[in-house]
Protein backbone atom coordinates (compact mmCIF):
# COMPACT_ATOMS: atom_id res chain seq x y z
CA UNK A 1 0.00 0.00 0.00
CA UNK A 2 2.66 2.25 0.59
CA UNK A 3 4.19 1.46 -2.38
CA UNK A 4 0.77 2.56 -4.27
CA UNK A 5 0.99 6.05 -2.13
CA UNK A 6 4.17 7.19 -3.14
CA UNK A 7 3.60 6.23 -7.02
CA UNK A 8 4.09 9.17 -9.19
CA UNK A 9 1.77 7.54 -11.71
CA UNK A 10 -1.19 6.83 -8.72
CA UNK A 11 -0.70 10.68 -8.09
CA UNK A 12 -1.17 11.66 -11.70
CA UNK A 13 -4.01 9.27 -12.57
CA UNK A 14 -5.66 10.83 -9.53
CA UNK A 15 -5.12 14.47 -11.00
CA UNK A 16 -5.92 13.97 -14.60
CA UNK A 17 -9.19 12.31 -14.21
CA UNK A 18 -7.92 8.62 -14.81
CA UNK A 19 -9.51 5.42 -13.10
CA UNK A 20 -5.90 3.64 -12.66
CA UNK A 21 -2.30 4.33 -13.55
CA UNK A 22 -2.43 1.58 -16.11
CA UNK A 23 -4.05 4.72 -18.20
CA UNK A 24 -0.41 5.41 -18.55
CA UNK A 25 1.23 2.42 -19.84
CA UNK A 26 -1.77 2.33 -22.91
CA UNK A 27 -0.85 6.30 -23.72
CA UNK A 28 3.08 4.85 -23.94
CA UNK A 29 2.38 1.67 -26.13
CA UNK A 30 -0.42 4.35 -28.12
CA UNK A 31 2.66 7.05 -28.37
CA UNK A 32 5.19 4.11 -29.94
CA UNK A 33 2.71 2.71 -31.91
CA UNK A 34 -0.03 4.65 -33.14
CA UNK A 35 -2.67 1.90 -32.71
CA UNK A 36 -5.32 4.69 -31.75
CA UNK A 37 -7.05 6.84 -33.93
CA UNK A 38 -10.26 9.18 -34.85
CA UNK A 39 -13.12 6.34 -35.80
CA UNK A 40 -11.40 3.37 -34.87
CA UNK A 41 -13.05 0.64 -32.69
CA UNK A 42 -11.70 -0.50 -30.01
CA UNK A 43 -12.80 -3.99 -27.93
CA UNK A 44 -11.04 -3.78 -24.43
CA UNK A 45 -10.53 -6.88 -22.32
CA UNK A 46 -10.22 -7.02 -18.75
CA UNK A 47 -11.41 -3.20 -18.62
CA UNK A 48 -12.38 -2.74 -15.07
CA UNK A 49 -12.27 -0.05 -13.53
CA UNK A 50 -11.62 1.43 -17.05
CA UNK A 51 -8.31 3.51 -17.48
CA UNK A 52 -7.48 1.79 -20.53
CA UNK A 53 -10.99 2.41 -21.88
CA UNK A 54 -11.11 6.15 -20.84
CA UNK A 55 -7.70 6.53 -23.13
CA UNK A 56 -9.09 4.93 -25.73
CA UNK A 57 -12.21 6.70 -25.87
CA UNK A 58 -9.93 9.93 -25.92
CA UNK A 59 -8.57 8.90 -28.65
CA UNK A 60 -10.81 7.45 -31.28
CA UNK A 61 -14.15 8.98 -30.48
CA UNK A 62 -15.61 10.39 -33.12
CA UNK A 63 -16.88 13.89 -32.98
CA UNK A 64 -20.66 14.56 -33.06
CA UNK A 65 -21.60 10.67 -33.20
CA UNK A 66 -23.28 9.01 -30.83
CA UNK A 67 -21.90 5.66 -31.82
CA UNK A 68 -19.55 4.26 -29.09
CA UNK A 69 -16.02 2.97 -30.47
CA UNK A 70 -14.85 1.37 -27.72
CA UNK A 71 -16.76 -2.01 -26.35
CA UNK A 72 -15.12 -2.69 -22.84
CA UNK A 73 -15.44 -6.19 -21.40
CA UNK A 74 -14.76 -7.58 -18.03
CA UNK A 75 -16.40 -10.20 -15.38
CA UNK A 76 -16.74 -7.26 -12.45
CA UNK A 77 -18.72 -4.20 -13.07
CA UNK A 78 -17.54 -0.52 -14.64
CA UNK A 79 -18.71 2.80 -13.90
CA UNK A 80 -20.13 4.25 -17.14
CA UNK A 81 -17.63 6.25 -19.29
CA UNK A 82 -18.52 8.60 -22.34
CA UNK A 83 -17.91 6.93 -25.60
CA UNK A 84 -17.50 3.48 -24.37
CA UNK A 85 -20.38 0.14 -24.53
CA UNK A 86 -19.73 -1.97 -21.45
CA UNK A 87 -20.70 -5.74 -21.85
CA UNK A 88 -20.55 -7.94 -18.04
CA UNK A 89 -19.49 -11.06 -18.94
CA UNK A 90 -16.57 -14.01 -18.11
CA UNK A 91 -14.91 -14.55 -21.57
CA UNK A 92 -13.81 -17.62 -21.19
CA UNK A 93 -17.19 -19.31 -19.89
CA UNK A 94 -19.67 -16.91 -21.93
CA UNK A 95 -18.61 -16.90 -24.87
CA UNK A 96 -22.17 -17.38 -26.45
CA UNK A 97 -23.01 -14.53 -24.98
CA UNK A 98 -19.95 -12.26 -26.18
CA UNK A 99 -20.55 -13.38 -28.94
CA UNK A 100 -24.43 -11.43 -28.79
CA UNK A 101 -23.63 -8.76 -27.74
CA UNK A 102 -21.08 -8.19 -30.09
CA UNK A 103 -23.26 -9.11 -32.49
CA UNK A 104 -20.89 -9.91 -35.44
CA UNK A 105 -18.63 -6.67 -34.85
CA UNK A 106 -15.49 -6.57 -36.08
CA UNK A 107 -12.60 -4.03 -34.11
CA UNK A 108 -9.72 -2.33 -35.65
CA UNK A 109 -7.66 -2.70 -32.15
CA UNK A 110 -8.13 -5.42 -29.48
CA UNK A 111 -6.55 -4.58 -25.90
CA UNK A 112 -6.14 -6.59 -22.99
CA UNK A 113 -4.84 -6.03 -19.17
CA UNK A 114 -6.06 -8.74 -17.93
CA UNK A 115 -4.08 -10.40 -14.97
CA UNK A 116 -5.07 -12.99 -12.69
CA UNK A 117 -5.29 -12.89 -8.75
CA UNK A 118 -1.11 -13.13 -8.25
CA UNK A 119 -1.04 -16.16 -5.79
CA UNK A 120 2.87 -15.17 -5.44
CA UNK A 121 4.58 -18.27 -7.17
CA UNK A 122 6.21 -16.53 -10.36
CA UNK A 123 5.41 -19.78 -12.22
CA UNK A 124 2.18 -20.16 -11.53
CA UNK A 125 1.39 -16.91 -12.32
CA UNK A 126 2.78 -16.90 -15.14
CA UNK A 127 0.99 -19.95 -16.61
CA UNK A 128 -2.19 -18.21 -15.65
CA UNK A 129 -1.59 -15.07 -17.24
CA UNK A 130 -0.89 -17.42 -20.42
CA UNK A 131 -4.05 -18.56 -20.33
CA UNK A 132 -5.60 -15.23 -20.23
CA UNK A 133 -3.55 -14.10 -23.23
CA UNK A 134 -4.27 -17.38 -25.25
CA UNK A 135 -8.14 -16.49 -24.64
CA UNK A 136 -7.69 -12.54 -26.11
CA UNK A 137 -5.78 -14.04 -28.85
CA UNK A 138 -8.27 -16.50 -29.76
CA UNK A 139 -10.83 -13.25 -29.49
CA UNK A 140 -8.56 -10.92 -31.40
CA UNK A 141 -7.93 -13.38 -34.27
CA UNK A 142 -11.89 -13.79 -34.42
CA UNK A 143 -13.24 -10.07 -34.26
CA UNK A 144 -10.11 -7.86 -35.60
CA UNK A 145 -10.14 -6.48 -39.13
CA UNK A 146 -7.89 -6.45 -41.67
CA UNK A 147 -4.64 -4.66 -40.78
CA UNK A 148 -5.62 -4.71 -37.33
CA UNK A 149 -3.71 -4.43 -33.69
CA UNK A 150 -3.66 -6.46 -30.42
CA UNK A 151 -1.56 -5.70 -27.30
CA UNK A 152 -1.78 -8.02 -24.65
CA UNK A 153 -0.25 -7.96 -21.08
CA UNK A 154 2.05 -10.83 -19.89
CA UNK A 155 4.89 -11.82 -17.67
CA UNK A 156 7.92 -12.95 -18.53
CA UNK A 157 8.79 -16.82 -17.99
CA UNK A 158 8.92 -20.18 -19.59
CA UNK A 159 5.77 -20.27 -22.12
CA UNK A 160 6.41 -16.57 -23.47
CA UNK A 161 8.53 -17.26 -26.44
CA UNK A 162 5.90 -19.77 -27.15
CA UNK A 163 3.01 -17.77 -26.90
CA UNK A 164 5.09 -15.23 -29.28
CA UNK A 165 5.08 -17.71 -31.91
CA UNK A 166 1.73 -18.36 -31.68
CA UNK A 167 0.52 -14.69 -32.82
CA UNK A 168 3.21 -14.03 -35.32
CA UNK A 169 1.81 -16.21 -38.44
CA UNK A 170 -1.34 -13.67 -37.76
CA UNK A 171 0.15 -10.35 -37.93
CA UNK A 172 2.91 -8.70 -39.93
CA UNK A 173 4.64 -7.01 -37.05
CA UNK A 174 4.90 -8.40 -33.29
CA UNK A 175 7.39 -7.21 -30.66
CA UNK A 176 7.63 -7.12 -27.03
CA UNK A 177 7.24 -3.25 -25.21
CA UNK A 178 7.83 -2.31 -21.43
CA UNK A 179 6.48 0.69 -20.54
CA UNK A 180 8.50 3.40 -18.32
CA UNK A 181 4.82 3.70 -16.05
CA UNK A 182 5.29 -0.09 -15.48
CA UNK A 183 6.66 -0.62 -12.14
CA UNK A 184 10.46 -1.39 -12.03
CA UNK A 185 10.26 -4.32 -10.02
CA UNK A 186 7.71 -6.33 -12.37
CA UNK A 187 7.84 -8.77 -14.74
CA UNK A 188 5.19 -7.79 -16.69
CA UNK A 189 5.90 -6.63 -20.40
CA UNK A 190 3.32 -6.13 -23.27
CA UNK A 191 2.95 -8.22 -26.56
CA UNK A 192 2.30 -5.54 -29.60
CA UNK A 193 0.90 -7.05 -32.75
CA UNK A 194 0.31 -5.10 -35.46
CA UNK A 195 -1.29 -5.29 -39.22
CA UNK A 196 -3.55 -8.49 -38.40
CA UNK A 197 -3.26 -10.48 -41.68
CA UNK A 198 -6.98 -11.56 -41.67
Amino acid sequence: MRRQVNDQYVSLAKKEGYRSRSAYKLIEINDKFKILQRGRFVLDLGSSPGGWAQVASKNTAIIDSTEPTVVAVDIQSMEDIHNVSFVQCDIDSDHDLLNEKLSGRKFDVVLSDMAPKSCGHRQVDHANIINLCELARDIALEYLNPNGSFVTKLLHGEYEQEFKRSIMPHFDVVSYFKPKSSRKDSSEIYLVALKFKG
